[in-house]
């Protein structure tokens, strides 16, 4: 594909885009149970601001499964302080150290048809799951995403909007808080993998290699998901700031359109970088660099061992 027919594709998407941020999410009939799995590990502040985003959700039908990699902080404390029966934590008893197991683990819990991801530094919009739900619904798709916007660190002035395909999905990155898929789909193609088995990044490879086995996917079109990626924020996991979800937080419950406003934010952002790869938000190394060389280095970045 040549850069204008890219180019064009991105427009599409935006418009797409912002047409589904003024419009009202999609009703759904006899809503299914969605598992939703959080992978978490010593940083509370943050999660509870995540399970904040999934109690707003106007989806009726949800539960959360908080799933600690060995937590050794409060963060039970923080799970139960919401008294919700529909959230359930589990503390791994080793560290698995990204949050492919933790994963494993949630879906091994899961009660709904479908699962869906939110990392414990990320956030939904109210309207997140209704619409993937919707979306899943009237394409038959074994996986749908949404466009979620990656915020870089304070000072940086750095958003990207992520998931903008003229339909479907090709292979590459989708961020993992953007997903929900059947949960059929694990027992068919196995479920995440250790980063240390493989090369690619855990979250590319669950997502090519469902691609790979056949799977169908689709976009509902609509910017739902906000990631703030801890690997763009060094020692992330040593200071454990919470500042930039709650203001996030505070502006959604707020701001009239704030999805369109942050839409155009990004928009903007990509005018003012237009060089800047919109999935460049992980860590790079370099081809051939062995097994797990993605998440040990992000876990540099963060301050945690590699």
């Amino acid at each position: 594909m040549g850069p204008a027919a890219a180019s064009l594709r991105r427009v599409a998407g935006i418009r797409h885009a912002a047409l589904n941020a003024i419009r009202p999410a999609p009703r759904v009939s006899d809503p299914p149970l969605v598992s939703v799995v959080t992978a978490t590990y010593n940083w509370s502040t943050v999660l509870r601001w995540a399970i904040r985003s999934v109690r707003a959700q106007r989806y009726p039908r949800w539960e959360l499964i908080v799933v600690g990699d060995a937590c050794t902080d409060d963060s039970a404390e923080v799970v139960a302080s919401f008294g919700d029966p529909r959230i359930r934590w589990h503390n791994r008893d080793s560290n698995a150290g990204s949050q492919s197991l933790p994963n494993n683990d949630g879906i091994a819990m899961a009660r709904g048809e479908s699962v869906a991801y939110l990392g414990h530094d990320d956030l939904w919009a109210p309207d997140h799951l209704a619409r993937l739900v919707a979306t899943q619904r009237q394409t038959g798709a074994d996986v749908a995403f949404s466009l979620t916007e990656v915020i870089g660190p304070p000072g940086s002035g750095m958003r990207n909007v992520t998931g903008l395909t003229a339909s479907g999905y090709a292979g590459g990155h989708l961020a993992p808080s953007s997903l929900l898929h059947r949960r059929e789909l694990t027992e068919r193609i196995g479920g995440w993998r250790d980063y240390r088995e493989i090369e690619a990044a855990p979250d590319t490879e669950f997502t090519e290699r469902a691609l790979s086995a056949g799977a169908a996917f689709a976009c509902s079109r609509a910017l739902t998901c906000f990631k703030l990626p801890s690997a763009m924020r060094r020692n992330s996991y040593v200071e454990r700031p919470s500042h930039e979800q709650e203001e996030l937080s505070r502006r959604m419950e707020a701001e009239r359109a704030f999805q369109l406003r942050e839409l155009g934010r990004a928009v903007a952002s990509r005018l003012r970088h237009p060089r800047t790869d919109p999935h460049s938000f992980g860590p790079r190394v370099p081809p051939g660099a062995g097994k797990g060389a993605q998440v040990r280095e992000a876990r540099r970045i963060r301050g945690l061992d590699p």
